[in-house]
């Protein structure tokens, strides 16, 4: 475990939280309302309602492996599995905008607050939804990932969250590091650099391609994320 990049990877993260929402719930002004709960999304049949739930069932899904890990178990990420996470996306899906929020944030808060109190979880290990198991120490990338590329998908561009070009310069250069090296890292001797047409895009949506977001013309998808 990379302490130094754990503890990176989790202020990151936390950043990305308060600023998700922030925006969904400023102080002053309007932020999310029930009409963009219920658009639809950039995700093809999910709604803005089904992204929101999605991210805050993933949180909670977080903080099971995390407590489970602690106490020396490794248990599965969501209870029932593909069933269960996806009847629970379903249903809340169609809340209104202030319970769509109040349940992010308490989801949110939750897994801070597990992270916070963790210390033997860090060297424990949990099994995600695909039936792979990882170490707990994964689990913040995985979710700075998660927040920033599906806030994004939200399509709420009054809001501030539209595509990669909304994901914050800080997730990018951070992220954008780390899935290059996953791409050369597949190529002859790790030496494989990324397309020529890839290259020339600005940073945001060059790791929209990585992570499959976003598509270039002539260029086969990346093809990491499967």
């Amino acid at each position: 475990m990379d302490a130094t990049a754990l503890n990176r990877q989790v202020e990151g993260l936390a950043a990305s939280h308060q600023r998700l929402l922030s925006l969904l719930d400023p102080i002053d002004g309007e932020g999310l309302t029930d009409e963009m709960v219920r658009r639809p999304s950039r995700l093809p049949d999910w709604t803005v309602g089904h992204v929101l739930i999605h991210l805050a069932r993933n949180a909670d899904s977080l903080t099971r492996l995390t407590m489970a890990a602690e106490n020396g178990e490794s248990v599965d990420q969501y209870p029932g599995g593909a069933t269960g996470r996806n009847a629970d996306i379903e249903a809340g899906a169609v809340r209104n905008a202030r319970d769509q929020v109040a349940d992010l944030r308490r989801s949110v808060y939750e897994l801070e607050g597990a992270w916070a109190i963790a210390r033997e979880a860090w060297f424990g290990r949990g099994r995600l939804l695909s039936g792979h198991e990882l170490p707990i120490s994964e689990l913040p990338l995985r979710r700075w990932r998660e927040v920033e590329v599906h806030a994004g998908d939200l399509g709420l561009r009054e809001l501030g969250f539209d595509g990669p070009e909304s994901w914050s310069t800080d997730y990018v250069r951070h992220d954008l590091a780390l899935m290059s090296m996953q791409w050369k890292a597949r190529g002859s001797m790790g030496l494989t650099d990324l397309p020529e047409q890839v290259l020339r895009l600005d940073p945001a949506r060059r790791l929209g391609w990585l992570l499959g977001r976003v598509e270039v013309d002539g260029v086969p998808p990346a093809g990491l994320m499967g």
